[in-house]
């Protein structure tokens, strides 16, 4: 939400919401956003929201009642052709190419397309590399990151896999993972080999008393 005075001089606030998943309430959520931007501005408000999700949302823009007629205007990306966003010189707006209308054609062949376009109107390899991570995220949203990832070739260097988020999120969680197993099997050697108290496992292990006991409660159902 931001003022904004347009080529007359006419102030007024814009509200953009983007929508992932459809909402059944969001007109109402719109109408209460409409009631407290008036309150607090008292200016004209325009409301958008953008849909970018891949399928048709059935959210109704109106709130009819008898004191009330209330309407905001909702785009749908994945009906827009993608043509309009291919044919901007803003980068920013290329990306959102990815989330409209192909037309029926081959969505490798677009989003290459997109990855052209976007070259052609970026400055320098910082801003490719901001914009193509943009692209893989907005391709999740329209399940197309399978086809994006067949011709990640062609901005390898550009993005660099080890630096991804989604790469070092699952790595991080790979090494927990195998932390807690390691620990696991340091416990159930300690259970199995030594008598020890639980507290005295936990301190040589480096683990909680309540994971020790858990260990051992579950190494006892799978002997049963």
């Amino acid at each position: 939400m931001e003022k904004i005075t347009d080529i007359n001089g006419n102030t007024f606030v814009l509200q953009i919401e983007f929508q992932v998943l459809d909402e059944p309430k969001m007109a109402h959520r719109m109408a209460e956003y409409f009631i407290m931007l008036d309150r607090k501005y008292d200016l004209p408000i325009e409301q958008f929201v953008i849909f970018l999700g891949s399928s048709t949302p059935k959210m109704p823009n109106k709130l009819i009642r008898k004191r009330m007629n209330f309407e905001f205007p909702l785009i749908i990306l994945n009906q827009i052709d993608y043509q309009m966003f291919l044919k901007s010189d803003k980068p920013e707006e290329i990306i959102l190419g990815v989330l409209g209308d192909f037309k029926q054609e081959n969505p490798e062949i677009v989003i290459k397309k997109l990855i052209q376009r976007i070259q052609e109107t970026s400055d320098g390899d910082f801003s490719l590399n901001r914009y193509f991570n943009q692209l893989r995220v907005l391709a999740q949203l329209r399940k197309l990151e399978l086809k994006l990832k067949n011709i990640m070739d062609s901005i390898a260097k550009y993005v660099s896999e080890e630096r991804d988020v989604l790469y070092l999120r699952g790595l991080d969680k790979g090494m927990e993972k195998g932390m807690e197993n390691a620990s696991i099997k340091f416990v159930l050697y300690l259970l199995t080999e030594a008598n020890r108290t639980f507290d005295q496992i936990a301190d040589i292990a480096g683990v909680s008393v309540d994971f020790v006991k858990t260990v051992k409660q579950k190494f006892s159902e799978k002997k049963e």
